[in-house]
């Protein structure tokens, strides 16, 4: 079947990942974490909350009831995803708020209790910083190289780190349960300067429990239920429905115009892209521009036994800002007139008149300014002049029938 995804994918389920021949080999990193959903492993009942570092009044709350491999509950409980999974046997119930499974929340539900698929994510150049490589030591000390005196203490004691793209984990505060040693404290990182932070509050054996717990009336047709595959690169490009180009802005300094960047991205079941994490980012400056184009991408839903799932992949870029829009910068009357809402700078009193300020913008191919830099002038102008050109709106350049970025400069007077 034509624009189906039959091979290089793995199959996501639950919070043990069911994989299908991906990422199996003995070169994965080891973890001290252990595996609570493994056959014969002791029955447990598992409480934790979620909290994004970003957003504090985001709270997530987990709770999982384990009896056996084919026998289990678990609901998540947050107002941006709910969800009621129940396994017995061979059938499944699952209820959900929503048609998309966050990244974020199924990477730690499942890494609290299965660290299988985040070891299964790294690549040789990711980071791997573990008790087994001698990078993190029971008293909490991680060094970021062999031998480097770049070392950091975690008041968790041993703190492990695995970088995999879209499964980037820190696992700290560990505390044995049955044999086993369980981190309490897991952070997913997000971007750079958020996170989501998942804290077990409780974890004990679950000895006792009802049949009715784990009742399955009406079983949930494979079709309703949320899965995800992690697909290759050039599999998903082949389904898109556009170009997969990113028309990269002018950034104003030449230090690095051209290179490599890389995105993690995740696709819902209808196709539409839903979260993009960076890998690899060259230009900060580039990097919302980037990803605002990269949202809009659409691509035809990938199929996994005929039915349409959640697919995940990196993408990998090269970058040039000064592929695309005018070679040099627009020049003051140039850009005026693809301006509107102009205003005109409230100056100081006793500011000279005649006297000129400078700033150089670099605008998107949206007409979004990514960044400015002050040029000529007196600096008492900077601010008034700043503060006046943040409130206009500007449109791209058309070259050739379609929108382009530019670089510009805009001169401030005062009367």
């Amino acid at each position: 079947m034509k624009n189906v995804l039959r091979i290089g994918l793995t199959l996501l389920w639950f919070g043990a990942f069911t994989t299908d021949g991906f990422g199996q080999s003995d070169t994965r990193p080891e973890l001290v974490q252990s595996t609570l959903t493994e056959p014969g492993g002791t029955p447990f009942y598992l409480q934790a909350v979620i909290t994004e570092r970003a957003d504090p009044s985001e709270r997530i709350e987990v709770e999982m009831s384990w009896a056996a491999p084919d026998k289990w509950r678990r609901t998540i409980q947050s107002a941006e995803f709910s969800q009621t999974l129940i396994v017995n046997g061979d059938k499944v119930f699952e209820q959900d708020s929503d048609d998309y499974f966050p990244l974020g929340i199924r990477t730690l539900v499942t890494a609290m209790v299965d660290p299988a698929p985040i070891r299964d994510a790294v690549r040789s150049s990711d980071r791997v910083l573990t008790k087994a490589n001698g990078a993190s030591e029971e008293s909490g000390k991680t060094c970021f190289a062999p031998n480097s005196k770049l070392c950091r203490t975690s008041r968790y004691g041993l703190t492990e780190s695995l970088g995999g793209p879209g499964r980037s984990v820190d696992f700290m505060d560990y505390q044995k349960f049955k044999g086993k040693r369980v981190a309490r404290t897991l952070i997913y990182h997000l971007d750079a300067g958020d996170s989501l932070q998942a804290h077990i509050n409780t974890l004990g054996e679950f000895k006792k429990y009802e049949e009715a717990k784990f009742l399955i009336a009406e079983p949930t047709i494979a079709q309703k239920q949320i899965r995800s595959v992690i697909a290759l690169e050039s599999e998903l490009r082949e389904l898109a429905l556009q170009p997969t180009e990113i028309i990269w802005p002018q950034v104003l300094e030449d230090r690095q115009t051209e290179g490599e960047t890389s995105y993690y991205l995740s696709l819902d079941r209808s196709g539409q892209v839903r979260e993009i994490l960076p890998l690899s980012i060259a230009i900060e400056r580039a990097d919302d521009s980037a990803r605002r184009q990269i949202m809009k991408w659409k691509f035809k839903p990938v199929l996994k036994n005929g039915i349409p799932v959640q697919a995940e992949a990196v993408f990998n870029f090269h970058f040039n800002t000064r592929a695309y829009g005018p070679a040099s910068p627009l020049s003051d009357a140039e850009v005026r007139k693809l301006a509107s809402n102009v205003v005109d700078p409230v100056f100081p009193a006793g500011a000279a008149p005649g006297s000129t300020f400078t700033i150089s913008v670099a605008v998107d191919v949206e007409g979004k300014v990514i960044e400015s830099i002050a040029g000529d002038g007196p600096r008492e102008l900077y601010q008034p002049c700043s503060q006046a050109i943040g409130k206009w709106h500007f449109s791209p350049i058309i070259e050739g029938g379609k929108p382009r970025p530019y670089r510009a400069q805009i001169v401030c007077r005062v009367p």
